[in-house]
């Protein structure tokens, strides 16, 4: 360890207990190592205890079966949960899994890592790790691809001082590690893949800004979209919002250019849907005459209805899950639901189904999408219920009686821990079947990288 860093984990050492007194040393120290390289192996243990090293880590694999109901385009799907046989070091997270040209999931497969990233061009078979000079001691939190084999990185310390003003650096480098350009903004990270995105050489990222505990909404920092127009080099805000909490999902609409459609949370009033229609020069909330409840039926559900971290498009509708429980719905039980909407100047939900708990992720796979749910997030939850569910829907609704949503498996879960499983990150679309997906360290398997690979077949 260099001198220059020995000085800087001090300091940062010594802020963290200026900030939170002497009590929290343990806590501060138990943080930092399992940050380090150290710490890392001490993250690859599964619950017996069993330091597992790189060479003894298992060929983890589990399928699932299941029969699809009648009417729908296709009568079983067999899914297999995966790790890719490599090295525990570094550690790896899923960051990102470009799109080909046809629209569906391409080869390549970006993971982040501290000090640098991977990248895989073989869906996931091998891999190889591009370290980012200057940045060993730091955490790559999130890498995008975005053109001719270059990558904007979002780089942060080890451990973020969360209380002092905010700042990120935006990096774009190649897959040699070269930086070709960075920048330090006073600004914040975006929540996940599907909160980042370039169309038509428009680059666009909305912030998730840190949560100070407790704090008013005059406290808050405004959350804002940056867009750049030169491939990172370059970037301002275009949009801004003091009264929501943070942004959760910025795409583009395929086929629509110039179409950015954006979603924020998490307060009923936060929970909104905006559109731009000229590349993010200007924003419509297409959610704006919505109270705090909407009628279907005899049922009232609340608008966190539109509290989402993914959405996606068929045809002229959009289609979206709620990562909301839903608590405040009257007239009908409590859950996460899924809607589709004509993609209007004002959107008109229609229920399609519900889900266990809180929806994270929708994969585009052929003739489907796969919902992606959290394992359920109270305190006193079951181990059955901590498990996060796997759901199946078809892009176009079946013909009745035929349902639009069916719950196929849940995944296992090897801790005690709550879980938000993909925590929003996952592919967009599959190739020939295959996608990916982040992971927490004990989801599906006990060990091994927070990197989950499916593989589905129809019958």
């Amino acid at each position: 360890m260099g001198l220059k860093r020995i000085v800087h984990l001090a300091g940062a050492f010594r802020a963290a207990v200026a900030r939170q007194g002497v009590p929290a040393i343990p806590s501060i120290v138990k943080k930092y190592l399992l940050t380090t390289r150290l710490g890392s192996r001490f993250a690859m243990r599964g619950v017996t205890g069993k330091l597992v090293r790189a060479a003894e880590i298992p060929d983890y694999r589990q399928s699932f079966r299941a029969t699809l109901p009648e009417g729908w385009p296709a009568r079983h799907v067999e899914v297999t949960l995966s790790l890719p046989a490599i090295p525990a070091r570094p550690h790896l997270e899923f960051a990102d899994h470009p799109l080909a040209p046809d629209g569906q999931g391409g080869d390549t497969v970006v993971a982040s890592a501290m000090g640098g990233f991977a990248v895989s061009h073989d869906l996931g078979t091998s891999w190889r790790y591009v370290k980012i000079a200057g940045q060993e001691d730091r955490r790559i939190l999130h890498a995008k691809q975005i053109a001719g084999g270059t990558y904007l990185l979002q780089a942060t310390e080890r451990l973020p001082d969360r209380s002092a003003p905010r700042n990120v650096d935006l990096l774009v480098a190649d897959e040699d590690g070269k930086v070709l350009a960075a920048n330090r903004l006073m600004a914040s990270p975006w929540h996940s893949c599907r909160a980042v995105d370039i169309a038509n050489d428009v680059l666009m990222y909305a912030e998730y800004p840190f949560e100070v505990p407790n704090a008013t909404p005059e406290q808050r920092d405004i959350s804002r979209v940056w867009r750049s127009r030169d491939g990172g080099r370059s970037w301002q805000v275009v949009f801004e919002a003091r009264d929501i909490r943070h942004f959760h999902f910025l795409q583009a609409r395929p086929g629509h250019p110039g179409e950015w459609w954006l979603t924020c949370g998490d307060a009923v009033m936060e929970s909104r849907i905006y559109v731009s229609r000229d590349d993010g020069q200007t924003w419509r909330d297409v959610t704006a005459g919505t109270g705090t409840h909407l009628r279907f039926g005899a049922a009232e559900m609340p608008r966190t209805l539109f509290r989402l971290t993914d959405l996606a498009w068929v045809d002229d509708e959009a289609v979206w899950g709620t990562d909301d429980y839903l608590y405040s719905v009257r007239g009908t039980e409590q859950g996460a639901r899924m809607f589709r909407a004509r993609c209007d100047d004002a959107l008109l939900p229609m229920e399609i189904g519900r889900a266990r708990w809180q929806i994270r992720n929708m994969v585009d796979v052929g003739d489907f999408f796969f919902v992606l749910t959290q394992g359920c997030n109270r305190a006193d939850a079951t181990a059955e219920e901590k498990r996060p569910g796997v759901f199946l829907m078809p892009k176009r609704a079946p013909l009745a009686p035929a349902p639009a949503l069916v719950h196929l498996f849940d995944v296992p879960v090897h801790s005690q821990v709550r879980t938000g499983f993909t925590y929003s990150r996952a592919s967009r679309a599959a190739k020939d079947g295959t996608f990916f997906t982040y992971r927490a360290s004990t989801d599906a398997f006990p060990t091994g990288h927070k990197l989950l690979k499916w593989e589905v077949k129809w019958g």
